[in-house]
């Protein structure tokens, strides 16, 4: 199985720090994490240089959130998986993300739950979500 190249963004460095932890366990060697980034600009930069095949983003942060960062990781990369992974589990929250570009939605509540499905249909040169092409994207995908 190919390995997927990951970038993880998040203001909370404890919650990195899980995060981290679990892909490095459950997802074993078919994950690579390139590295993280603290808020949405550091995103910004860190990407243009990671490349990643998949981004999971955080929506809330203080510098830039998610929602304002989504749209300009798309036009930098509009091959790269976006993964909104977030606490504001909601309907509305879920749309936002998706009309901002992420191709799926996960809630940090079903992170062991619906993470790894979501990070998993992304491999090399494939750029499309499988799943979300119905424009569902994470409640789709993953019957949440």
């Amino acid at each position: 199985m190919a390995q997927v190249s990951v970038l993880l963004v998040d203001n909370n460095p404890g919650f990195l720090r899980i995060l981290i932890s679990f892909l490095e366990r459950f997802g074993q060697n078919e994950i690579v994490i390139l590295g993280t980034a603290g808020g949405g600009r550091e995103a910004l930069t860190r990407v243009q240089a990671l490349r990643p095949q998949v981004i999971i983003i955080d929506l809330v942060m203080p510098d830039l959130n998610g929602l304002e960062t989504i749209p300009q990781l798309r036009s930098m990369l509009p091959d790269t998986g976006i993964i909104a992974l977030t606490l504001m589990d909601s309907t509305s929250y879920r749309q936002a993300a998706l009309m901002a570009g992420a191709n799926d939605f996960v809630s940090k509540t079903r992170l062991d739950t619906d993470l790894l499905p979501a990070i998993r249909r992304f491999r090399r040169g494939d750029g499309n979500l499988q799943g979300s092409a119905n424009g569902l994207g994470g409640a789709g995908a993953l019957g949440a």
